[in-house]
């Protein structure tokens, strides 16, 4: 990245800056170790059961699932839906705002990549 181009947006963060900072309050929402990958899996594969997700995660804990995946359904990123058969049969899902987080991820993916090529 050029210099000028980084100033230029730096200047912007510093002139636009509310009196809360928007990194900050993003990352309070999908800042934890597990939050981000849960929602990559589900934009690759969407409508996941939990032990599914589980598997696809990989590496995550029942309680670390659970509580992520709450925490999402709280700030509206994920939404739960239960069919109400017997035996349960719930999925999970991307909402509209999860959705938004495909340019972030689109950023991540690609600077990933440019990183781990530099190697």
């Amino acid at each position: 990245m050029e210099q000028q181009v980084f100033e230029k947006m730096v200047a912007r963060f510093n002139t636009e800056m509310p009196e809360y900072c928007p990194i900050t309050y993003s990352m309070k929402i999908i800042g934890s170790k597990w939050k981000i990958p849960i929602l990559w899996k589900l934009m690759l594969d969407d409508g996941q059961h939990y032990n599914h997700l589980k598997r696809m995660v990989g590496n995550i804990t029942n309680t670390m699932l659970t509580k992520s995946l709450r925490e999402l359904e709280e700030n509206k990123l994920v939404y739960r839906h239960d069919d109400k058969t017997v035996p349960p049969s719930v999925t999970y899902h991307l909402t509209d705002l999860g959705k938004e987080l495909i340019y972030t991820m689109n950023g991540l993916f690609d600077w990933g990549q440019k990183i781990h090529n530099s190697n």
